[in-house]
């Protein structure tokens, strides 16, 4: 690269990192430019949610401080948009011989994004291991819990808060179509479901992608369980995988869009757009809430599909090089606090609790589910650590296929869907004959080996030969359900 291309690039990211804090600033709160102290979290939580949390925190410390606090919330998109900015301030910053991005705290996301960031070494040891160490001791926040990590071994980032994955559906729909309620993720790709699935691109949604792999991590673990000792392992994790993938095709047909946003999904379910989607527990459940009628029911409903979802954490974490650590490593306190989980799962109104809208969401400790603070919550019932039991996620089984997966569902079922939905609108037709459906659901391409293979390094290599992957891949779909699409015409 030239000098002043170099340096143009160099400029841009500059640029970017110091411009951040102000062109992404929450445009919903006020008292900026009054409070003594400015907080920049970066955050893909919802404008609800950040209403909460910030003003919760700012009387959480003027109380403890004397000191006012603005919390400056930057809001690029999704989790994937969020990390994208905090890479470009770590380049630009390292360019200066610097370290850090320009802002505080990292609040919300995955717990695999926030892995991730941790491996690049972009975060500050958390104090709260030392300050509230009672927190992480027996009967406390687990380590890992169903598989799932709960907190970074090297106390770089915590949960803060508890996530699920699940269904999220319109009863009025169901009832107009005579389907029952869903209960589990096969409910999806049943025929009664054509064209009023709401789906999210796994390309761009994080938490739709983890939806799937726990639908995934279902089907292979149903496979190990009844098969027997003296079968190839290897042999069942791949049959689980193709049932996996054929379930994900019949729920892709059903599909009635794929969006660019997991949150429109109950959104859409809600307003009568589609039966029924896949989303984390807390976009239904929020949903769910605003749509309450006074005796307490509601259209939208949301469920966790028995044995089909692990109970995951949205982290936070102190980045490095943050403007103000003290003030940083205050917030992740306050967040893991009584006062701070409560924000999560009581009633408008309670104390503790949030001041102006359910959250309906499940707190990371364990403590406070029993007695008057079991009572305050609205979705106590739900006893997420017992929950936990029923489901427990392999790391070994689907951990290294996450880019894959995405990738796969992309090629499968989002660039070939006007092909796909031929093709089942034809198999439905048909009843389903022998041949068609054979056809309809070779996945040959994508097979278990194949994915962890030849799929992962292909993606891993460079753009180009992503796209290339892409692009064969979709060919080899796209050109399947055609050939499904005339066997089923044909009654073969």
């Amino acid at each position: 690269m030239s000098n002043w291309k170099k340096n143009l690039l160099i400029l841009g990211l500059l640029t970017g990192a110091v411009a951040a804090p102000l062109a992404l600033r929450d445009t919903g709160a006020d008292g900026a430019d009054q409070a003594d102290l400015r907080l920049d979290v970066i955050t893909p939580h919802t404008e609800t949610l950040r209403r909460e949390f910030g003003e919760a925190f700012s009387a959480y410390w003027e109380e403890r401080s004397g000191d006012s606090v603005y919390v400056n919330f930057l809001v690029p998109g999704g989790t994937s948009e969020c990390v994208r900015v905090i890479g470009n301030g770590f380049e630009a910053a390292a360019e200066r011989g610097k370290v850090g991005c320009g802002i505080d705290v990292f609040f919300g996301g995955g717990a695999y994004d926030f892995a991730i960031q941790a491996k690049q070494n972009r975060f500050e040891k958390l104090r709260i291991f030392e300050t509230r160490s009672e927190l992480f001791k027996e009967g406390g926040i687990p380590a890992t819990l169903s598989g799932e990590t709960f907190y970074d071994p090297d106390h770089t980032w915590v949960g803060s808060v508890l996530s699920s994955f699940g269904i999220c559906y319109n009863t009025d729909l169901l009832l107009e179509r005579g389907l029952p309620e869903p209960v589990s993720w096969d409910d999806l790709g049943d025929p009664g479901y054509m064209h009023g699935v709401a789906l999210a691109d796994t390309t761009k949604s994080s938490s739709v992608t983890k939806s799937f792999e726990m639908l995934v991590q279902q089907k292979i673990q149903e496979e190990l369980s009844v098969s027997s000792s003296e079968e190839d392992w290897g042999r069942v994790v791949a049959r689980g995988w193709k049932a996996s993938m054929n379930l994900i095709q019949r729920i892709g047909a059903n599909a009635r869009y794929f969006t660019d946003s997991s949150a429109k999904i109950p959104r859409d379910v809600a307003q009568g757009n589609a039966v029924a989607g896949m989303c984390i527990d807390f976009y239904g459940r929020t949903t769910s809430e605003t749509l309450k009628q006074a005796d307490g029911s509601s259209r939208l409903r949301y469920i966790m599909p028995a044995g089909g979802s692990s109970i995951s954490v949205d982290p936070v974490a102190v980045l490095k090089g943050a403007p103000h650590p003290e003030l940083a490593q205050a917030f992740v306190e306050f967040v893991l606090s009584r006062e701070g989980q409560m924000l999560w799962a009581a009633s408008p109104g309670t104390v503790p609790g949030p001041k102006y809208r359910a959250l309906r969401r499940l707190p990371i400790r364990p403590d406070l589910y029993r007695g008057e603070t079991l009572e305050a919550m609205i979705d106590g019932e739900a006893m997420p650590f017992e929950a936990a039991k029923k489901f427990s996620y392999d790391r070994k089984l689907t951990g290294h296929l996450f880019s894959p997966l995405r990738a796969i569902i992309r090629a499968m079922c989002i660039d070939p869907h006007d092909e796909m939905k031929a093709a089942w609108a034809a198999l439905i037709k048909a009843g389903f004959p022998p041949q068609a459906t054979a056809r309809f659901h070779d996945v040959s391409a994508v097979a278990y080996e194949v994915a962890g293979g030849s799929i992962k390094t292909s993606l891993k290599t460079s753009k180009i030969e992503a796209v290339r992957l892409m692009n064969q891949l979709g060919g080899f779909f796209r050109e399947n359900y055609k050939e499904a699409r005339r066997l089923a015409e044909e009654g073969l």
